[in-house]
């Protein structure tokens, strides 16, 4: 190899952020199927599937708000648990992703929100399918259990600190 620089292309030489902490292993949660979809008029089921399955890893990686893309945006305020779009997308992440406790906020509407609908006219097959992955891991609505959790540093009755 005469004088020939191979490239570097390790994580820090691309200037990549680092991986955030995941919740839960890759892969924890089970994956959607095309037959556990029903497609819908503007959705095929194998479309629902793989956008599902963009959601439950988001969820295994922490919910960082910096991997919030545009198409989970799109997925979860438009056809999820009955997301709003707090504005833009930016909004969105602001309003769930910030910090521990509005991560384990997001993961407790999921589990809480009530199903209904038509899986041929919504995306509650979907939904489902989240709640029920979701409910074997009750430890994701407890703010304590997110990455960057600080606990208060006193104990102080009066204010809400140690809550």
């Amino acid at each position: 190899m005469s004088g020939t620089a191979t490239p570097n292309t390790s994580r820090a030489a691309r200037s990549e952020p680092p991986t955030a902490p995941r919740v839960l292993p890759d892969r924890t949660l089970p994956r959607l199927t095309a037959a556990d979809c029903t497609p819908t008029q503007w959705d095929s089921a194998q479309q629902k599937a793989m956008k599902g399955n963009q959601v439950l890893t988001f969820i295994e990686e922490g919910l960082p708000p910096e991997r919030f893309t545009a198409a989970l945006y799109r997925t979860i305020s438009q056809h999820l648990f009955g997301h709003m779009a707090h504005f833009d997308q930016h909004g969105f992440a602001e309003t769930w992703f910030a910090t521990p406790a509005t991560r384990a906020a997001f993961i407790a509407h999921a589990l809480n929100r009530h199903i209904g609908g038509d899986p041929a006219y919504t995306w509650s097959d979907v939904e489902a399918h989240i709640q029920r992955a979701l409910e074997a891991h009750p430890e994701l609505q407890d703010m304590q259990n997110w990455p960057g959790y600080q606990a208060p540093v006193h104990s102080c009755p009066s204010c809400a600190c140690t809550s």
